[in-house]
Order: structure tokens, then C-alpha cells, then sequence
């Protein structure tokens, strides 16, 4: 296993398990999700465009201001339908298996 995004892959990983291990809402565990998500900077995949654009994708989709990304990607995510937060999940779970 490539060592280059080791971080990164740790954090999504835990994104993706706070995704997969709970009964609560979509909604909720995409909340969960996001605290691991921040974690992660976007200089961490500097050598990489792919990744970059892949992961300012997922940041645009969670969090639109860039000044409070945190507060902005919990109401989004609350706010989000079903089908747009499984959209979200679905992205952040393809990501971290390019990390692989």
C-alpha cells in the first residue's frame, strides 16, 4: 500500500466507517462523516490534479463557504435529501478506494 496519501486514506476510512456503522439518518452520518473528511487538506494531493479536483468536488458539495466550512457542511448535509446526501456518500467512498 502506497504510503503517499496514508493520512488522507486514514481519515477517509473513518469517513466511510462513520457512513457504513450507524441506524441513524443519511443526513447524520454524512455530519459524522464530515468530521474526518476536515482533516484532510487539499495540499495533501498537490502532486495529483485527479485527486485535487475529486477532493474540492466533495469540500464544494459539503461545505460552499470556504470561511466556516465546518458549520456550513452541517447544515448543508441537514438539509440535504436522501438521494443528494447518498449522492455525497457515494463520492467520498469512490474517493477513498482511489486512495488504496
Amino acid at each position: 500500500m502506497d504510503e503517499k496519501y496514508s493520512k488522507a486514506r486514514g481519515h477517509f476510512f473513518a469517513a466511510i466507517r462513520a457512513l457504513a456503522a450507524s441506524s441513524d439518518s443519511i443526513q447524520t452520518r454524512l455530519i459524522e462523516a464530515n468530521e474526518s473528511i476536515f482533516e484532510v487538506t487539499i495540499d495533501e494531493f498537490q502532486g495529483d490534479p485527479e485527486l485535487k479536483v475529486k477532493f474540492a468536488r466533495i469540500l464544494d458539495l459539503l461545505a460552499v463557504d470556504q470561511d466556516d466550512m465546518v458549520t456550513t457542511a452541517v447544515e448543508t448535509a441537514a438539509h440535504m435529501t436522501d438521494f443528494e446526501a447518498v449522492k455525497v456518500a457515494d463520492l467520498i467512498c469512490d474517493f477513498c478506494f482511489e486512495l488504496i
